[in-house]
């Protein structure tokens, strides 16, 4: 242990002082700047989208789904954001080289480009399939890939600003999750790697790193193996209350904060970093505890992938409504259910 508070010590010491020189910087004036935001009708993405639009930016949201978009577009226009919306499966590159070329078009210049689309799906191994890894690979790897080699051009020009959204599941791959961990542990790597290759060329990156945000992602994740169980647990951690989960517009707003003053690592939530230093130094001791964490999430069941709407049905009961009670209104307030509450995009894949 000592060994480890060592670490602890020096790595806290280290974030302290880099947070009061961060602090004594200007933050920079978005007035004007062209933001495009992927992954962004509803969640985290919608409020990032707020967020750079109450700095002034102008803004592109892209989604796979028109009626939430209208939607999103509708809220951003009511809190007097310039926005515009895009369908895009961004999994699909001829749509993908679409859309950026619209999105261009529409904001005259690329000045910040925000890596947010994902995917979470929930079960134990034996009840996904390599198609669930693909499909996770293809949304949160490939194309912010795609995106970022359409994009670097303008922001080499523009002295422009890469954002990518990755998780504290890539640092540390969490059972029950892996096809998502191993998909953000690519994100990380992509995005650090381009924060040091990018270095030179004027164009600055931003990787943040997310713990547990209460976002209502929960009702539009996918469940498998027993789907209700998996529910259960994922949402009563990552819907909960604090300090268990981050309210999500405080996550935005320091995300915004963060590209305005060119920080280029964010890690949100102080459990996030305790794991993450924790990790780091004693790897042995975080493996221990996610063996001991997957002996007590739910046996393997042989249920397909099913959504969070469904799941939550299954799974009803009044101490976990209790518990995701503020995750619940997050869903509400941040698009993820449709307008009569019952979400019925949640069943799209």
């Amino acid at each position: 242990m000592g060994r480890m508070g060592a670490v602890l010590g020096v790595g806290f010491a280290a974030a302290a002082a880099a947070a009061a020189w961060r602090a004594a910087r200007p933050a920079a004036d978005l007035t004007g700047k062209g933001v495009l935001v992927t992954g962004a009708s509803r969640g985290l993405g919608l409020l990032l989208a707020r967020g750079f639009g109450a700095c002034g930016a102008r803004v592109v949201i892209c989604a796979r789904d028109r009626a939430e978009l209208d939607r999103a577009v509708e809220d951003l226009g009511a809190r007097g954001v310039d926005a515009h919306a895009l369908v895009c499966d961004l999994r699909d590159p001829g749509e993908t080289t679409a859309m950026m070329t619209a999105a261009t078009a529409h904001l005259g210049r690329l000045d910040i480009v925000v890596n947010n689309a994902g995917i979470i799906q929930v079960g134990p191994l034996g009840a996904l399939m390599r198609t669930d890894f693909e499909e996770a690979m293809d949304i949160m790897f490939w194309a912010p890939m795609r995106v970022i080699e359409a994009a670097l051009p303008q922001l080499r020009e523009n002295g422009g600003h890469l954002v990518n959204i990755t998780s504290v599941g890539g640092k540390i791959s969490v059972p029950h999750l892996l096809p998502y961990s191993c998909a953000k542990f690519a994100a990380v790597a992509l995005s650090e790697g381009l924060d040091a290759s990018l270095a030179g060329e004027g164009v600055r990156v931003t990787t943040v790193v997310p713990g547990l945000m209460r976002t209502g992602s929960h009702r539009r994740a996918f469940f498998a193996g027993v789907p209700a169980r998996e529910y259960a647990w994922f949402s009563a951690l990552g819907a909960g209350p604090p300090p268990i989960s981050m309210d999500a517009e405080r996550a935005a707003a320091r995300i915004v904060h963060a590209v305005r003053t060119g920080r280029s690592y964010l890690v949100l939530t102080p459990p996030a970093r305790v794991a993450i230093l924790v990790h780091g130094a004693c790897p042995q001791v975080t493996q221990w505890g996610l063996r001991m964490m997957n002996r007590v999430l739910p046996a393997s069941g042989e249920e397909r992938p099913t959504s969070g709407l469904d799941a939550s049905r299954r799974a009803d009961n009044a101490f976990l409504r209790t518990l995701t009670r503020l995750g619940d209104d997050a869903s509400r307030r941040f698009n993820q259910l449709s307008p009569n509450g019952s979400g019925e995009e949640a069943a799209q894949r």
